[in-house]
């Protein structure tokens, strides 16, 4: 296992991914992102995750939800292209329709953890693998994993995002022992986990976020913020969205391949960005600081950093 430190190739590695703005660009050349999840009690989490890929530079953005959320996340944002189609009979139809088109998916925020979900949630990740893209699980999408991990187990263009508490109960789910949950991730832990799971990438959130494809560890570090709130992790997975498409994307892939995975170069750039956003947020509102605060930061930040 290898730990690395070398921010400074990292940065120009994210960067080298960045696609460069131009007239010449068609609508969807920055990448077509899709968010599934988002029942009725919690649009928040999708709206986040969605709202987040859009603002760090995804073109196209659709979220897949169930049928009671879609007007609501609707009436949070015109951008979003909103499908209520998540449980209805119909809905596994249209989804098929619309996976070729995309770039990069996210799985988990606000899905619900109903057996019925979980078995569509496995469904969906059958024809993700079909076409080769990227995927981010996250949140209600990480409970899934734990009961069942052969539904991702050796796909590696796969990132899960967990916080600690989510990490303990894949730990348990995978690994079958218990431990604590911390805020200080583990090294050889995150790494053991990865390489469970046939070395799909594991991005632990905690006071550091640690990256692992259980071949490499990667650390960041930079200044976040204290405060808690609601929906961070759903920020941090649509930006990771946004980045992971780009990687995969790219035609100047030396400078990542140097380092590891595009996963890993894409997982440490979302988290340095979500970071940054969470401490200017705090800067600005303190206790007060809510996820929206962090959605309005995207843009400086992400000039200010690539």
């Amino acid at each position: 296992m290898r730990t690395s430190a070398r921010e400074g190739e990292l940065l120009q590695a994210v960067k080298a991914t960045v696609p460069r703005l131009s007239s010449t660009l068609a609508k969807g050349e920055c990448g077509t992102v899709a968010v599934f999840g988002g029942c009725v009690m919690y649009t928040g989490a999708a709206y986040f995750a969605a709202i987040s890929a859009l603002k760090c530079g995804s073109d196209l953005v659709h979220v897949f939800c169930e049928k009671e959320a879609g007007p609501v996340i609707r009436g949070y944002s015109p951008e979003l292209v909103v499908h209520p189609v998540l449980d209805q009979e119909y809905g596994l139809e249209e989804i098929e329709h619309w996976l070729p088109r995309l770039h990069c998916v996210v799985l988990g925020p606000g899905l619900g953890r109903n057996q019925s979900m979980g078995g569509r949630l496995a469904l969906i990740l059958e024809r993700i693998k079909a076409l080769d893209l990227p995927v981010v699980l996250d949140a209600d999408g990480l409970w899934h994993l734990a009961a069942n991990p052969s539904m991702l187990r050796g796909y590696r263009r796969a990132v899960i995002t967990p916080n600690p508490q989510e990490f303990c109960r894949l730990v348990r789910g995978v690994l079958h022992r218990e431990i604590a949950p911390s805020l200080s991730p583990d090294p050889a832990a995150v790494s053991e986990l990865a390489k469970a799971l046939g070395h799909i990438t594991v991005l632990h959130k905690g006071s550091h976020d640690l990256i692992s494809d259980g071949w490499t560890v990667e650390l960041c570090n930079s200044n976040g913020s204290p405060r808690r709130c609601g929906g961070q992790g759903n920020l941090l997975s649509g930006l990771l969205a946004t980045f992971l498409s780009w990687a995969f994307r790219t035609t100047s892939k030396d400078s990542s391949e140097s380092l590891g995975s595009p996963m890993l170069v894409a997982s440490w750039g979302a988290c340095r960005l979500a970071r940054a956003c969470a401490a200017t947020a705090f800067g600005a509102a303190g206790r007060g600081m809510t996820t929206q605060d962090m959605v309005a930061a995207v843009q400086a930040e992400f000039g200010r950093r690539y």
